[in-house]
C-alpha cells in the first residue's frame, strides 16, 4: 500500500472515529457534517472529499462500531490448538467484557438501531453483522458437543447458536446499562454457566 493510500485511510479512519464520538455525545441527530467536522478538526469539504453525503458517513460508522465489537471477540479465539469448548468459553467471556460492555458501546448501538428499520444499507450493515456472530458461534458450538460425543444437524447447530446469540445479547445490554448490579466476573460467570444450561455441557472445565 503506497504511503498517500495509507495516509488516505488513516484520515478516513479519524473521521469515522470523530463521528462516533459526536454521536455518543450529541446523539445521531446532532452529528451533522458541520458537527463531525468540529470534533474532527477539519473542515466540511475535507469529510465531503470522502463521503459523499451525511448517509454515507453514518453508514461507515455503524459498520466500523459492529466490525470494532466483532474484532474485540474474535481476537480470543483466533488460536484454534485450543479445544473448540475453550474458544467458546472464551468468545462468550470477551463478549460479556470491556470494551464491548460499556454503556458507550450500548449507547451508539441503540442510537443506530432505529435507523437499520428506515434505511436498507443500514439494515444491510445489521444483517451482516448477525451472521457475523452466526459464523462465529456455529462451528464452536458443533466441535464443542462433537468433542463430548454429541453430533448436531445443521439445523440444531443454527438454533444453539441463534439461543447463545440472544444470551449473549441479553447481559450484554444488562451489563452495559446496570454494570453497577454485578460484581467481579459475575456477569461473565452467569454468561457461561447460562451456556453451559442451553448446550448441556460444561464450558467452566477444559
Amino acid at each position: 500500500m503506497s504511503s498517500k493510500r495509507r495516509e488516505g485511510n488513516n484520515r478516513r479512519q479519524a473521521l469515522i472515529s470523530a463521528t462516533l464520538e459526536c454521536i455518543a455525545n450529541e446523539g445521531l441527530q446532532g452529528a451533522t457534517v458541520r458537527k463531525v467536522a468540529d470534533y474532527a478538526g477539519v473542515t466540511n469539504g475535507l469529510i465531503r472529499f470522502y463521503f459523499s453525503s451525511k448517509d454515507e458517513l453514518i453508514r461507515a460508522a455503524y459498520a466500523d462500531l459492529l466490525e470494532y465489537i466483532y474484532v474485540s471477540a474474535r481476537v480470543h479465539i483466533e488460536d484454534e490448538l485450543l479445544p473448540a469448548k475453550t474458544r467458546l468459553r472464551r468468545f462468550i467471556q470477551a463478549t460479556l467484557s470491556p470494551p464491548i460492555v460499556s454503556p458507550r458501546t450500548v449507547l451508539l448501538w441503540a442510537n443506530f438501531l432505529p435507523v437499520t428499520y428506515i434505511d436498507p444499507e443500514m439494515a444491510k450493515i445489521r444483517s451482516s453483522g448477525y451472521e457475523e456472530t452466526t459464523k462465529i458461534l456455529e462451528p464452536l458450538i458443533k466441535d464443542s458437543l462433537k468433542d463430548a460425543g454429541i453430533s448436531l444437524s445443521a439445523q440444531e447447530c443454527e438454533r444453539y447458536a441463534i439461543k447463545l446469540n440472544a444470551l449473549i445479547d441479553g447481559l450484554w445490554l444488562e451489563g452495559s446499562m446496570a454494570g453497577y448490579k454485578f460484581k467481579g466476573s459475575e456477569l461473565v460467570d452467569i454468561g457461561i454457566e447460562s451456556a453451559s444450561a442451553i448446550l448441556s455441557l460444561a464450558l467452566h472445565d477444559d
